[in-house]
């Protein structure tokens, strides 16, 4: 299954309830994921510009956005930003699929 990372930043009501009642949310992450056919990998808070980041798993791109934008539209988080994984081996094949095809494209000219 495709993996993807997702940076987040919590909203300051959810921090402000987070302090008041310390809680582990990854169950809480791991139903929603679930329920569009997804499972977290890891899961880690962060120091920086984001509060934290998830490695997920799901059938395809578009189980993934349903999960991130039901996650987001909750009004939990400030800020989420998700990006595709590639194992090192699918590298490889794009870069040997360029390889194929990087005589086909001419750049701008002054």
């Amino acid at each position: 299954m495709p993996k993807y990372m997702s940076q987040f930043s919590y909203s300051t009501a959810s921090i402000k309830g987070m302090v008041q009642h310390p809680q582990d949310r990854r169950a809480a992450a791991q139903k929603i994921f679930a329920a569009a056919g997804g499972e977290i990998e890891a899961m880690y808070f962060t120091f920086g510009e984001y509060d934290g980041v998830v490695i997920t798993d799901f059938p395809d791109d578009v189980a993934a956005a349903s999960a991130v934008m039901a996650v987001g539209a909750s009004g939990a988080f400030s800020d989420i930003k998700t990006t595709i994984l590639m194992t090192m081996e699918d590298a490889v094949s794009a870069m040997k699929g360029a390889n194929k095809i990087v005589t086909h494209y001419t750049p701008p000219s002054e």
